[in-house]
């Protein structure tokens, strides 16, 4: 999905409860945008190129091609499942990670939404663990 599309509605959502959470509301930016930089993370792992306008155009022609096969079973750590309950059993010990699992929770909607719609199944790998399970089966 498109960063602007991610910002746009994390904006929307900050707005919504600025009035609960006054500046940490901003938070929801970071959770619901920043957490994008682990695609880059893995273009640099698969690649080995550090160029991140490189990375973004890749991203981008890909999604504008339909060619999600280059990326099937990816690893964004950032969106998997694992760093997600970690994020949640934070935000009860603190309302500055409360409010940035919020903005994570978003991007999961919206990503969900964006898979469901446009390529009709699951591109990157959602769980570490069975992403290293797999992996390592797949070279023994």
């Amino acid at each position: 999905m498109k960063i602007w599309v991610h910002f746009l509605f994390s904006l929307i959502l900050a707005a919504i409860v600025y009035p609960i959470f006054n500046w940490k509301a901003l938070l929801i930016l970071a959770g619901g945008v920043l957490i994008d930089v682990d695609h880059y993370f893995w273009y640099v792992y698969k690649y080995k190129k550090f160029n991140l306008f490189g990375s973004y155009k890749y991203y981008m022609l890909n999604v504008r091609e339909k060619e999600f096969e280059k990326d099937k079973n990816a690893l964004n750590i950032f969106h998997s499942i694992e760093f997600l309950v970690v994020l949640v059993v934070f935000s009860f010990y603190s309302e500055f990670i409360l409010v940035l699992t919020i903005g994570l929770l978003l991007h999961h909607l919206l990503d969900l939404v964006w898979t469901y719609f446009v390529p009709k199944q699951f591109i990157i790998e959602y769980s570490i663990i069975h992403w290293a399970i797999k992996n390592k089966i797949q070279k023994a």
